[in-house]
């Protein structure tokens, strides 16, 4: 038998070290509490997940740009961000994006001057933040699921015999990040469902809130940058800030993008010096990354053409479906496609190729604007790059652009970037810096979302 005091004897340590492990976990717990609190992100700003680049003026302030080559892979991978494999289809499919056998629709080819072939001639123009393509409304998830995606527009710039030039041509890269997919809804495949990696995601927005903190208490360039305001020109990557800035952003990019999230790309070029032809493609099992038919076009071609001369404008004419309940059907690898006879919406088109009122003109930009009603899916690439730039160039009245700094409006009707910088081929000079009335709403939603869904939880 156990003497009592021998119970007492071996019962008392182990009741201490009981309370002093709940003690030291109750401290461990109430620190953690403590640090979290201390740790919690301010809500981030739209400046913080739409990042513009300065538009380059020659070639000393490329040192300020991230090039596209220098972007590596996966750590301790020799592999580019941007392979060479992937950049060759990039380049093939912009300027020859039609299927064989499918009729000529009048839309030109892009045409790539030799320079532009070479990926070291590409820098990245603006980084896009978003937690949930096609849209963040609960319409839209509904139909498509929700897509975290990072996306990188770039833009080729050369230093050549002709003198210092930013190119009329932009990409767009599309980092995505989703988990195993839901099943599409019933018509609507081969396109699944998203289901977003909000885990991966937001370890992205608690690196970008650190960098925004780091920016305000001048720990680039030691000066103080506040990221608050309108849309621009990032404040970070102009002045004392700006290479370190630079610098941490590529990091940023490289610690959380790989070549396997690149799932979707995007190219708008011209034949030149016009028109300008938009190009998407997506990358799908076995072929890999192929031109994809536009979603509101007949289910056949790719392109769609802007021209600033000639009797048709915009070609081909687009069917839209943007005043239509949100719907995941339309005419991009379905089959069969959404029939024209079932859409209802509107384009710029309208206006661009006809003779309609300043009301009408509002009515339909402020359509495509929303970003409740329109989408990549249901809205043609040509109405979402000249929403903005065709009511200011017909100066018509009332018409601003919230949420952006007047610096960077498009100056210019045939300025088709949403988030770019643009080099006018009527007025010359250095490329402008541009953003968009679609671009803002879009930053709107991705702030409002992320500050209310996912910083900090």
């Amino acid at each position: 038998m156990i003497a009592r005091g021998q119970i007492n004897g071996s019962l008392f340590p182990r009741r201490l070290a009981s309370l002093l492990a709940a003690g030291l976990m109750f401290v461990a717990a109430w620190e953690v509490g403590t640090a979290s609190a201390q740790a919690a992100s301010r809500p981030l700003a739209p400046n913080d997940v739409s990042i513009l680049f300065p538009p380059p003026k020659s070639a000393a302030d490329l040192a300020n740009l991230i090039a596209v080559s220098d972007l590596a892979g996966p750590s301790g991978s020799p592999q580019r961000l941007f392979s060479d494999a992937d950049f060759a289809h990039f380049i093939a499919n912009a300027e020859n994006p039609e299927h064989p056998g499918v009729p000529d629709s009048g839309a030109r080819h892009i045409q790539f001057p030799d320079a532009v072939k070479k990926v070291g001639a590409w820098f990245v123009a603006g980084i896009r933040i978003d937690p949930g393509a096609p849209g963040l409304s609960p319409e839209i998830i509904a139909q498509f699921g929700r897509q975290p995606q990072i996306r990188l527009i770039i833009q080729p710039v050369t230093n050549g015999p002709d003198g210092f030039k930013v190119h009329d041509t932009a990409g767009h890269l599309i980092f995505s990040f989703t988990l195993a997919p839901d099943p599409p809804l019933d018509g609507c495949g081969p396109f699944p469902r998203f289901k977003p990696d909000d885990e991966a995601f937001k370890a992205i927005l608690r690196d970008v809130a650190t960098l925004r903190d780091q920016l305000g208490a001048g720990q680039f360039g030691n000066v103080k940058v506040s990221t608050a305001g309108d849309l621009n020109v990032h404040p970070g990557l102009v002045g004392a800030s700006a290479k370190a800035f630079r610098d941490a952003l590529k990091a940023l990019i490289e610690k959380h993008l790989s070549p396997q999230r690149l799932n979707t790309m995007a190219v708008m070029g011209i034949a030149p010096p016009e028109p300008w032809i938009f190009v998407s493609m997506l990358r799908v099992p076995q072929a890999g990354l192929i031109p994809v038919p536009a979603p509101t076009l007949d289910g056949m071609h790719v392109a769609q053409m802007f021209s600033a001369v000639g009797g048709k404008h915009v070609v081909p004419e687009p069917g839209t479906n943007n005043q239509n309940p949100v719907t995941c059907r339309h005419a991009a690898l379905q089959n069969p496609p959404l029939p024209q006879g079932d859409r209802k919406g509107v384009s710029t088109s309208e206006f661009i190729d006809g003779n309609v009122p300043n009301s009408r003109i509002i009515e339909i930009v402020n359509t495509i604007a929303d970003t409740k009603k329109s989408h990549f899916f249901n809205t043609d690439c040509v109405s979402c790059h000249t929403e903005t730039a065709q009511p200011l160039a017909r100066k018509i009245p009332n018409f601003a652009v919230l949420g952006v700094n007047r610096a960077v409006w498009p100056k210019e009707n045939w300025n088709v970037r949403n988030f770019g910088w643009f080099p006018s081929f009527l007025r010359g000079g250095p490329a402008a810096a541009t953003i968009t009335r679609r671009a803002a709403a879009e930053t709107s939603d991705v702030v409002a979302f992320i500050n209310s869904q996912l910083l900090n939880k």
